[in-house]
């Protein structure tokens, strides 16, 4: 698939590199010569210098030849305006990101009229994702399917948890609960374990289920932490302003310390339920004078990796709060990793996530099944995929699980038929009209007949 990239920020560098691995033909439009340089020094494809909101620029990028224009800088009106002319010159499709509160909340009054198939907000994303991890303390990540309806979560096993020592095939048969255990990280080995996998401590293993069994998985386990009531963020940006209007729209007590006065100021009239306060989140005594000893959770913000890791690390070392950290380089996620920071939140690589499964999905519109949502699991190493069957596949629907023939490192996770969700066994058949939720290690797939041999 052709596709034209404009930016090569954070978001369009990453996201253009990642469309090279899947083999698409990339060409990058951007006016700083820098990243085009670091670009081209790693990956293999096109890259024009220029401003992508000028015809010229777009039309040497050949973009009336693309199948999708993806507009990627770091200004929402220089984003609109490129979608704008990349659907005159003849893209196909276009997608936009658009980050500002005030564009993205009337963004359905002109999606049609900018001619938009997709609009990328990496904020608001993230924000959904942080408010999941604390609706849920007990995860260190949340991912969801089928509108809910599935859940995958990630969580380290303690030293002290029952489930170590226990095989998958004794501890299902121990709790008979409708989950699944479909990935385990164990130091820096992946798994996509089967029946006679025992658990060790520090395993992080990924546990897919419905929400109510998952309550009660970690319930029996006594994973179980106290509901998060009261949330301290440091970083009144966009994603503090996302994740502190929706914590407040759902009762929760929310502090949201910003450096910027005027910003504060801001934030005071947006979320009126907030209780803002103007300094550095940095500063450990402003922390403690401001409460965090009585937080529940504790989320950093800032638009600097390593404040955050230092902020984080100091919450998790003085505090018993829920910790949930904002990094975007790819190196700094492992240390925080390896100083045992759990709840990382990377925006990047969750719009990548859900550009990636459009993408695949336009590859194949019309086939039999195609792709409704993507993630990235366990320090990026897997991927989850929830397909849409349309309609029978030869050789896959209908048949029992257990005469199916996977290709290696492959799981089907769940099932959802008509609101029904179906942690399967070799019994259960995939039928159309299903939602399946994958887990594969090493492939790429754009439909789910791909997953046989």
């Amino acid at each position: 698939m052709k596709i034209v990239v404009i930016g090569a920020g954070k978001l369009g560098g990453t996201l253009a590199a990642q469309l090279v691995q899947e083999g698409h033909n990339v060409t990058v439009i951007e006016n700083n010569p820098e990243a085009i340089k670091r670009l081209l020094n790693s990956q293999d494809l096109m890259c024009i210098n220029g401003n992508g909101a000028v015809a010229d620029v777009q039309n040497e990028a050949d973009v009336r030849k693309a199948q999708l224009l993806i507009a990627a800088t770091a200004q929402d009106e220089l984003n609109m305006l490129c979608c704008i002319v990349g659907k005159k010159l003849g893209a196909e499709r276009a997608a936009c990101r658009v980050r500002d509160p005030q564009y993205y909340n009337q963004i359905d009054l002109i999606k049609n009229d900018l001619g938009l198939s997709m609009v990328i907000n990496p904020e608001l994303t993230a924000a959904g994702e942080i408010a999941r991890v604390l609706v849920f303390p007990p995860a260190a990540k949340v991912e969801v399917f089928g509108k809910g309806r599935v859940e995958l979560v990630q969580n380290r096993l303690p030293e002290d948890s029952p489930l170590c020592g226990l095989s998958l095939a004794e501890l299902y048969k121990k709790l008979k609960l409708q989950f699944l255990i479909c990935a385990v990280l164990r130091g820096q080995e992946v798994f996509i374990p089967t029946g006679d996998f025992v658990l060790r401590p520090n395993d992080i293993i990924c546990v897919a289920a419905s929400h109510v069994d998952l309550e009660k998985f970690f319930r029996q386990n006594g994973s179980v932490k106290l509901k998060v009531k009261t949330v301290m963020i440091v970083g009144g940006g966009k994603i503090g302003y996302y994740l502190a209007s929706q914590l407040t729209g759902i009762g929760m007590r929310v502090k949201l310390i910003e450096k910027d006065m005027q910003r504060c100021n801001e934030l005071c009239s947006l979320i009126p339920k907030a209780t803002i306060i103007n300094g550095d989140g940095t500063d450990q005594e402003l922390l403690v004078d401001e409460g965090i000893a009585e937080a529940d959770a504790f989320v950093a913000l800032s638009n600097i990796d390593e404040e955050n890791i230092i902020m984080s690390l100091f919450a998790q070392n003085n505090t018993n709060a829920k910790v949930v950290t904002k990094i975007n380089r790819d190196t700094y996620s492992e240390i925080a990793d390896k100083l045992g920071i759990e709840s990382i939140i990377s925006p990047k690589q969750l719009s990548n996530g859900m550009i990636l499964s459009y993408v695949r999905s336009l590859e194949n519109a019309y086939s039999e099944s195609r792709i409704e949502s993507l993630y990235y699991i366990v320090g990026n190493r897997l991927e989850a995929i929830e397909f849409n069957v349309n309609e029978k596949i030869q050789g896959l629907t209908g048949m029992p699980l257990r005469e199916l023939r996977l290709k290696r490192n492959i799981l089907i996770c769940a099932i959802i038929r008509r609101r029904q969700v179906i942690i399967p066994n070799g019994n259960d058949r995939i039928d159309p009209g299903d939602s399946v939720i994958i887990v594969t290690k090493e492939h790429r797939f754009s439909e789910l007949k791909d997953i046989l041999e």
